[in-house]
């Protein structure tokens, strides 16, 4: 996977890299050097693509956080 593929799918879970990378406790390091070879690791493609299929399994709580427009007050 390449690096502009890394960051879609991470865009698309709504994670920023730093977060990511606490996720799996990864240092900065690697990261930074994903984006200078353009090469992401396999197991990391993986597991990003089960993660955005969790997230298209589970239900859309987004109108249940405080201060959503439709919440009670």
């Amino acid at each position: 996977m390449d690096y502009k593929t890394f960051t879609d799918k991470l865009n698309t879970l709504g994670l920023k890299k730093t977060e990511f990378m606490r996720h799996v406790e990864m240092n900065t390091g690697t990261v930074s050097t994903w984006s200078k070879t353009d090469k992401v690791p396999r197991w990391v493609e993986l597991y990003l693509d089960l993660l955005i299929k969790i997230k298209g399994l589970l239900p859309d709580i987004a109108h249940l956080k405080g201060g959503a427009p439709d919440s009670a007050e």
